[in-house]
């Protein structure tokens, strides 16, 4: 083989080994950011009340810079949907404007639409679908379809199945 073709070939090599490593450290770094809005986002189950707005702000702050690195990634994507929701609720209740909650639950909606194109198996994604079209008022065909589909995808989970016989 000619010098020639042997150096092209090395930097060929060396260009996808480059473009692997970048790729899995904006990967990496996009996940610690998740990892961080999810332990944010943890501290809010069980609680009898809602989150507080600066626990709210901490958590976007890490989603964002995840979604910064990462836009295409559903699970990021449904973890933004949940805390934009959150931060619609927290905010109607303390501005005293409940016509604040459709707009955000909307939102959160459409953001949960995205990652549902990206990943149309995931039941709790469904599930979380259904869940906010229940609480705009929107007993559609497409809250028909979320609910089913998240049954169908994960009637195994007793807890999903729950929570989709309360709607």
């Amino acid at each position: 083989m000619p010098r020639v073709v042997k150096k092209l070939l090395l930097v060929a090599v060396l260009g996808c080994l480059l473009w692997v490593m970048a790729f899995a450290a904006r990967a990496g770094l996009a996940n610690l950011a998740y990892f961080k809005a999810e332990k944010e986002v943890a501290t809010w189950r069980g609680r009898k009340s809602p989150p507080s707005l600066d626990s709210i702000a901490r958590g976007e702050e890490h989603i964002n810079r995840a979604l910064g690195l990462w836009p295409d990634n559903p699970e990021h994507l449904t973890l933004a949907a949940r805390i934009h929701a959150w931060k619609g609720f927290v905010l109607a209740g303390e501005r005293g404007d409940d016509d604040l909650i459709p707009q955000y639950y909307q939102e959160s909606a459409a953001m949960l639409r995205a990652a549902l194109k990206l990943r149309p198996a995931h039941a709790s994604t469904w599930a979380l679908l259904a869940e906010y079209k229940t609480l705009l008022g929107e007993r559609d065909d497409e809250w028909l379809q979320a609910k089913e589909k998240a049954l169908k995808l994960g009637g195994a989970d007793v807890r999903l199945v729950l929570r989709m016989q309360k709607l």
